[in-house]
């Protein structure tokens, strides 16, 4: 369990000898570790705040043991971290702390030469500091200032030059700042296999830069790299910690949540007791029948133009929708991306989707050598395949892309090469399965999300859910 916890559980009568704790930034360690391919790497945690103040720390991995050599100081300035800075820019931008996913989507519309003051220094001991003297929006306004950059006031609307210029400016800062920390700290080990946790590590298109890096042997982000990922992270410390063996996870399968049973969806779909949300204004009444290769159907759908949600199997681990809590629409139509933006998800207009892309398929659309499979990173994609991924990529010609194989995701594999034999794209649009809310989990949240949005139909398991007129 996460350092600092124990106390609490103790006050309740749990046997202290019972509890083991792990700091925060371990936890990170361990599970980017763990489940990475590799036998041995150095890994770089870094978020907004740990333990012990902690924003960046390091680690060499073996088979053996996890090893921490560095990282802040502890009696430096949170606000000075990269994960902290950034935060304090989101917020001078108008969104919340679990918002800067925003911030890094609009800084594509700014330009990166608009502001060019060095933000972030590193020092030879490879310890991190920003200009910042204080968090939020305060120590963004105070830079400013100080600096004398024009950036105005907080909060500028986000169709304006300034605030798209604003972005750019702590998204570039932020990749050179990481781009050159990673190089330093392969110099300094000799170790050329990167793992990536924290909440930093959720950045996808500083994540493409790292990948760039001349020094980098190969790279592997944690895919749920934010504390969502805490939970994995403090049991595998606790497996090492009570046998001494390094657990290992290569190329795991990250749907991790409850697989719903028939009679479970069947509940769900006839609106029993305690199988649905309450309280919601439902748009429609519905019908639902059990149908044969339900993954066919959802090509056939999509490809005519629909817009679906897709719900199998358990629940993704972490915050990208991975294909079993999804929605899909048609990768080739701008339609799709304006009607789910403004009618479905009721998100910023600046903000991308991504395409979920059979693995084989990959080097024939994006100029990279290589890719995490999990939305991670952020490849180009070559100019002539644009047109089939208009709408999930992103104004840069970037997508956070998504490689689907059969053996991790079956069903999921299934429709794209269905959709890829109806249309000669090897890819579907996808998003997370919600409407500003958190992602869907059980089949009545699912069923309540259908019938609150726009979502033309809804495919459970085996069952084709639709709309009466």
């Amino acid at each position: 369990m996460p350092s600092g916890y124990d106390g609490g559980l103790v006050s309740l009568g749990v046997d202290k000898s019972k509890i083991t704790t792990v700091d925060h930034h371990y936890s990170h360690a361990f599970g980017a570790f763990c489940f990475s391919p590799f036998q041995d790497a150095l890994i770089i945690v870094a978020d907004a705040l740990g333990n012990n103040t902690d924003t960046e720390s390091y680690y060499l991995a073996s088979r053996t043991n996890i090893i921490k050599f560095g990282g802040n100081d502890p009696d430096r300035n949170r606000a000075k971290g990269i994960g902290a800075t950034y935060e304090a820019f989101t917020n001078f931008l108008g969104f919340t702390d679990q918002e800067s996913g925003k911030v890094m989507a609009l800084a594509s519309f700014g330009s990166s030469d608009a502001f060019t003051y060095p933000l972030f220094e590193v020092s030879n001991r490879q310890v991190v500091a920003s200009q910042l003297e204080s968090t939020h929006q305060f120590g963004v306004l105070d830079f400013a200032s100080r600096i004398k950059l024009p950036f105005g006031s907080p909060f500028p609307d986000p169709q304006s030059q300034v605030a798209q210029n604003i972005a750019a400016y702590i998204q570039t800062q932020t990749e050179q700042v990481l781009a050159t920390l990673v190089a330093d700290l392969i110099k300094i080990t000799g170790n050329q296999f990167v793992c990536l946790s924290g909440g930093v590590a959720m950045n996808c298109v500083a994540n493409s830069k790292i990948r760039s890096i001349p020094q980098l042997e190969d790279l592997f982000v944690f895919p749920p790299a934010s504390d969502a990922g805490q939970a994995i992270g403090n049991a595998l410390y606790g497996h090492f910690s009570l046998t001494g063996e390094m657990p290992k996870q290569n190329d795991s399968n990250y749907y991790l949540g409850k697989t719903y049973t028939e009679n479970a969806i069947r509940s769900a779909l006839s609106r029993q007791v305690r199988s649905t949300p309450f309280g919601r204004v439902l748009k429609h009444r519905y019908d639902y029948t059990k149908v044969n290769e339900p993954h066919r159907i959802a090509a056939e759908l999509i490809a005519d133009g629909n817009v679906i949600g897709w719900f199998q199997d358990g629940s993704e681990a972490g915050p990208r929708a991975l294909g079993h809590r999804s929605i899909l629409a048609d990768p080739r139509t701008l339609t799709s991306k304006e009607r789910i933006n403004k009618k479905i998800k009721r998100r910023e207009w600046f903000r991308p989707f991504a395409p979920s892309m059979i693995f084989d398929a990959f080097s024939s659309y994006f100029d990279a050598d290589s890719v995490s499979k999990f939305m991670l990173e952020a490849p180009r994609v070559f100019p002539s395949k644009q047109q089939n991924l208009c709408a999930a990529s992103h104004v840069d010609g970037t997508a956070r892309v998504q490689l689907v194989t059969e053996e991790l995701s079956p069903k999921f594999f299934k429709l794209i090469q269905s959709f890829n034999n109806i249309t000669g794209v090897p890819a579907v649009l996808n998003t997370s399965f919600n409407c500003q809310e958190p992602i869907v989990e059980t089949p009545g949240d699912a069923l309540f999300t259908f019938l609150t949005t726009d979502l033309d139909y809804l495919i459970i398991h085996d069952y084709l859910v639709s709309k009466k007129t």
